[in-house]
């Protein structure tokens, strides 16, 4: 299967955050906003980081600029790395890597460990509370898999996102790249073409990386080593917790209570004792 990839054009963005809204929507993930519960910042960023009920954010940089301010739009979300370090710690087998390159966590297996959550690099894996488990950007893999786009990319006015094969989102983010050097922005740059072994979320940086919030050179975190150490330990511990929750369940089928099966009798036969 070819790779794919979405490749995210700051230049064109007007960060109206219908990507946003729709990823929440497509996800079925409530809002993360309760009326008086935040103070104005001063900034028209939704709030200050991804959580557990929000997978990609639209970030608002500005600089105060000569001809008024300029603004410097990024999209905060899983770059579904070639080389995930959250993939590499997670001891359950709850995240993998899909044929066209989608790293993807499911739900159903996560046990809510964090450690994914501390050895990805861009801080992206959120542990959700109210589930006990971690929540990530998916890539809309159940789109894509029926040949349809990723709902944010499907529902951008502005055409600052395309998704297609990974080498053609590639080509097309270095050709933007450099138009927008020709137009004066010498700082412009093309991020996910190396990093983390090549990412499948490209980003066209119109001020360069660092007026984005982008890392440079990104690395797992340090603390990914002694996670793949643990890894094989707390994947015992979850199957011992999950042998010995059953050992439990079979050992009370047949315990009794003062002389008496605590399973419950039919209801005939309870009649029939009571006459």
């Amino acid at each position: 299967m070819t790779e794919s990839a979405i490749l995210y054009d700051s230049s064109k963005c007007s960060a109206c955050k219908g990507c946003q809204v729709q990823c929440k929507q497509w996800n079925m993930l409530p809002s993360s906003l309760t009326k008086d519960d935040y103070e104005f910042t001063g900034s028209y960023q939704s709030m200050s980081d991804l959580n557990g009920d929000t997978r990609l954010l639209m970030e608002f940089r500005e600089e105060d600029a000569p001809e008024g301010i300029e603004w410097a739009f990024s999209r905060r979300a899983c770059y579904h790395c070639a080389e995930p370090a959250c993939l590499e710690v997670c001891p359950v087998g709850a995240i993998s890597k899909l044929e066209n390159g989608t790293v993807k966590l499911d739900s159903s297996k996560c046990v809510g460990c964090k450690y994914c959550t501390v050895a990805c690099p861009f801080d992206v894996p959120k542990y959700r509370e109210n589930f006990s488990v971690t929540n990530k950007c998916t890539m809309c893999d159940d789109r894509v898999e029926q040949g349809r786009e990723p709902a944010c990319v499907q529902t951008c006015p502005a055409g600052a996102m395309t998704f297609g094969s990974r080498d053609e989102m590639v080509s097309e983010g270095e050709a933007r790249v450099a138009e927008l050097k020709a137009a004066g922005f010498d700082k412009a740059e093309l991020y996910g073409v190396t990093e983390m072994g090549g990412m499948h979320s490209l980003f066209v940086a119109k001020y360069g990386y660092e007026a984005h919030g982008l890392i440079r050179d990104p690395k797992a975190s340090d603390v990914s080593g002694l996670m793949s150490l643990l890894k094989p330990l707390t994947g015992l511990g979850v199957a011992a917790m999950i042998g010995g929750l059953g050992v439990s369940f079979l050992a009370s089928m047949g315990y009794e209570r003062e002389g008496m099966n605590v399973k419950s009798k039919p209801k005939d036969d309870a009649a029939k004792e009571a006459k």
